[in-house]
């Protein structure tokens, strides 16, 4: 009897451990968005699904352009200039809702030298470990991406060590 409670709790183990190691590799969102998320891609999507992407070229030669999601949802830009002066602020407060995510954006964040737009909402279209590809969604709910002319921007992020 001894033998087979002790198998069972064997079992028992195993199955926790297995179980444990899934629930780490699918993190949920907003914990994956956590860190720094370095510019690789941009463009536009139009009329639905015609997508034109262009590779980001940072002004700087040394450091790449980046967002940051931090763990009490603020969301920060730091981009450099052509001399590699260092330019930072504070984008908004963020939340994820069904894959969207929303940010709050800040009154005074200086946008007219910012790589990254003053939009408000974008569609987590992949997100992994490694890569990050966001959509604009419209502000108007009622704007349809298929009109004619009606573009939404695409960024495409790598995450940084």
């Amino acid at each position: 009897m001894n033998i087979l409670k002790l198998k069972n709790l064997g079992l028992l183990f195993i199955l926790s451990l297995c179980l444990s190691s899934c629930l780490t590799i699918q993190q949920p969102l907003p914990g994956i968005l956590w860190g720094n998320w370095a510019f690789v891609q941009t463009g536009h999507i139009s009329h639905g699904m015609n997508q034109k992407l262009y590779e980001y070229r940072n002004a700087c030669y040394k450091e790449p352009d980046r967002i940051h999601f931090s763990s009490d949802h603020k969301m920060t830009m730091r981009w450099y200039d052509a001399r590699c002066g260092l330019h930072y602020n504070l984008i908004g407060r963020y939340h994820v809702e069904d894959r969207i995510l929303k940010i709050d954006l800040e009154q005074d964040f200086m946008y007219q030298n910012s790589p990254f737009p003053p939009i408000s909402q974008y569609r987590i279209i992949h997100i992994n470990e490694t890569t990050l590809k966001l959509e604009q969604v419209p502000d108007d709910p009622k704007l349809d991406q298929m009109q004619a002319g009606n573009e939404m921007l695409v960024f495409v992020f790598m995450r940084m060590e």
